[in-house]
């Protein structure tokens, strides 16, 4: 054999005993991460409050002008910003279930701007004419007196001053067209007289009754001995004075 094979027979028998020893080794085994744990889900978002929508805004504002008596109260709820009474729109106020109230416009005569139809007042009045529940006329009819309802207007409340059916007052204030509009959300009011949130809205604080009185001591206890003043002034009891007594009347049996 020549001699030049042998170096290359040398370096490939080193090759193929390298590549036998890599494929024998174990591939290296993959990382494992460890397991994720299964988080509950985020919880659902609050569902957004409704309010009612501008078309039924539309609609009671159509009924109110349609009554003849209402058309001011309506110019202030379609146009509240024009009015300087919000700065919002009045159906982004409203809840889509509610009751309103509505003054006549005999009521808003003696505001400022009444002749332009350009109101500015209180912001807070339009909220304390409206109650976050639907109740008509026959619904109002079954408080009692002095009854108060919750309104838009946080902590005030409306008062019921009269349930008489022919004199039925809120505030103090004449319903004078009930039901003026009616639907299965909405109840519209109208009223005689714009309500008063500082002289009615306010919920008298609550009188808690008196503690109870403590359980009487069944112990009997006897009367303390009677004692009577003398002409000296010196306490003495009625036994100091009847035994002399009987005494001197016994020496006078006998003598």
């Amino acid at each position: 054999m020549p001699k030049h094979l042998f170096p290359f027979l040398f370096v490939l028998f080193t090759t193929t005993t390298a590549a036998a020893a890599n494929s024998s080794s174990p591939a290296p085994s993959p990382s494992i991460s460890p397991p994720v744990p299964n988080l509950p889900p985020p919880p659902p978002l609050p569902p957004a409050p409704g309010y009612m929508q501008q078309q039924q805004l539309k609609n009671i504002i159509d009924a109110l002008i349609g009554a003849g008596d209402f058309a001011a109260w309506a110019n202030i709820l379609f146009n509240p910003i024009s009015n300087n009474s919000s700065s919002i729109p009045t159906s982004t106020l409203i809840p889509t279930t509610a009751t309103m109230f509505v003054p006549g416009n005999d009521a808003l005569s003696h505001i400022s701007g009444a002749a332009t139809g350009a109101y500015s007042f209180d912001p807070f009045i339009i909220p304390y004419h409206v109650l976050p529940q639907r109740l008509t006329f026959s619904d109002l009819q079954l408080f009692r007196t002095l009854t108060r309802i919750p309104t838009l207007l946080p902590s005030k409340t409306v008062v019921i001053t009269d349930n008489a059916p022919a004199h039925f007052t809120i505030d103090d204030s004449l319903i004078t067209q009930p039901d003026i509009y009616s639907n299965d959300a909405v109840c519209v009011h109208g009223i005689a007289n714009i309500l008063d949130y500082k002289a009615y809205g306010q919920t008298p604080p609550t009188v808690l009754p008196p503690p109870p009185l403590p359980p009487a001591d069944e112990t009997t206890l006897s009367p303390p001995p009677e004692v009577t003043v003398s002409s000296m002034g010196v306490v003495v009891s009625c036994l100091d004075f009847l035994i002399p007594f009987v005494f001197l009347v016994y020496m006078r049996l006998v003598s």
